[in-house]
């Protein structure tokens, strides 16, 4: 069995994700090997070795991967729904401008015409109240959507970084157990650095950091360049 199979991501992680018995067993295999061939170098070391080993930076990579691979599949699922909530953004702007505008020239008319209640450009007016109304409602409806999805994606990415540190700490307790110089390797494995937008408790902080920018305000849709900065 391949070491790139060893490491490989679940498919479709909708359950708690758990090592399995194979998996483990492939784990400790390579740490075995690696302790023989005396990876981490740590014979001559005056403080305790941590440094991720080429297996651990392996599990890192699948790891960062599986974060982009759920970032990508929420953008798919609600690149509709962006599109018409930038849209509608727009529209709305727009309309206020125009009640402002309107609303402004009826407080400066003559008496009589703001007693007509019934009149064309009153009722115009109403009208467009209750379309900017609407069009509130519905962009808070689209921005829920937009807000769960991303949340799943997040758990989803959260739980494939937990389930990596699990396999870092089955690998680094066989490897030292087995290494050589195994008084020079620290007790504690190497950290996984997750990305920025993983790392915080508030979604809607978590997006900002996921998008680069203001999440609503702009019309670009998806992370910046460079945005996939990570801090441990």
């Amino acid at each position: 069995m391949s070491e790139a199979r060893a490491l490989r991501s679940p498919r479709g992680p909708r359950t708690p994700l758990r090592v399995g018995g194979f998996t483990r067993w492939r784990l400790r295999s390579l740490a075995q090997r690696d302790a023989r061939a005396g990876v981490p170098r740590a014979a001559y070391e005056a403080e305790p070795v941590g440094d991720p080993t080429p297996t651990v930076q392996a599990i890192q990579a699948h790891a960062a991967h599986y974060a982009q691979r759920e970032g990508q599949r929420f953008i798919t699922d609600v690149r509709s729904q962006w599109t018409e909530h930038e849209a509608l953004l727009e529209t709305v702007e727009r309309e206020t401008r125009e009640y402002a505008e309107r609303s402004g020239a009826f407080e400066k008319a003559a008496p009589e015409t703001l007693q007509d209640a019934a009149s064309p450009a009153l009722e115009d007016l109403r009208r467009l109240a209750r379309r900017i109304d609407r069009d509130h409602r519905r962009t808070a409806h689209l921005r829920a959507i937009i807000h769960t999805r991303f949340t799943v994606a997040r758990l989803r990415a959260r739980r494939y970084f937990d389930y990596s540190d699990e396999k870092v700490a089955i690998y680094w307790g066989t490897l030292r157990r087995k290494h050589p110089s195994a008084e020079n390797i620290s007790d504690r494995p190497p950290s996984l650095e997750r990305p920025a937008w993983l790392t915080v408790d508030d979604a809607r902080r978590a997006m900002e950091l996921w998008h680069g920018s203001d999440v609503f305000g702009g019309p670009a849709i998806g992370p910046r360049q460079g945005g996939d900065n990570v801090s441990s």
